[in-house]
């Protein structure tokens, strides 16, 4: 083995140090640009990234406003309005309804509407709800439905199968037109 003694070791690091230097100069100028171009892509990135996301807020915008443009056409509207699966339980109802079976809507909710159909309608409900899923078209029947205090409506029934795509189950649409008005003078000119 070789002793290296201290002269010799000062002129092998200053030869390493000669030699790097050069190389690390170049290298330096290499990291610097890169740095830039890699701090001009995030500064790209990051406008990319705001312009998405600005339309990201107008999609929600409008999607909030469609939304509560059918909130208002569904829970304000005039005339009792039900969505039923294919057993007859409420799944959504608007003020309306609720109103007219004297029932808080939430209570509604998860009820099989059959509860609330006169027991001498009951066959033509089942007939009704069934022809309603197996057509595309809006069906109709006039039967009578019983509110909470036990008052008595006659109604004219519409229903269409809704084609939700987002719910698991096939539902209908369900409308409550109140005829009662109209039918009392139909009952008195029969007796």
């Amino acid at each position: 083995m070789k002793r290296v003694t201290k002269g010799k070791r000062k002129s092998v690091r200053s030869k390493g140090k000669k030699k790097s230097a050069p190389k690390g100069a170049s290298g330096a100028g290499d990291k610097g640009q890169d740095v830039r171009k890699l701090v001009h892509l995030l500064q790209v990135n990051q406008v990319e990234l705001e312009h998405q996301n600005q339309e990201l807020r107008i999609a929600e915008e409008e999607l909030q406003a469609s939304r509560n443009k059918y909130v208002n056409l569904f829970d304000f509207s005039p005339i009792p309005y039900f969505t039923l699966n294919v057993s007859g339980v409420i799944k959504e109802v608007n003020l309306c309804a609720g109103r007219m079976f004297g029932v808080e809507r939430h209570r509604l909710i998860g009820r099989n509407i059959i509860a609330y159909i006169h027991a001498e309608d009951k066959m033509p409900f089942n007939g009704f709800i069934r022809t309603v899923f197996q057509s595309t078209e809006k069906q109709s029947v006039k039967l009578r439905v019983i509110s909470k205090d036990k008052r008595e409506f006659f109604v004219a029934m519409e229903g269409v199968k809704s084609s939700d795509t987002l719910e698991s189950e096939p539902g209908c649409q369900i409308a409550l037109i109140d005829i009662t008005e109209h039918k009392k003078p139909e009952d008195a000119s029969k007796k």
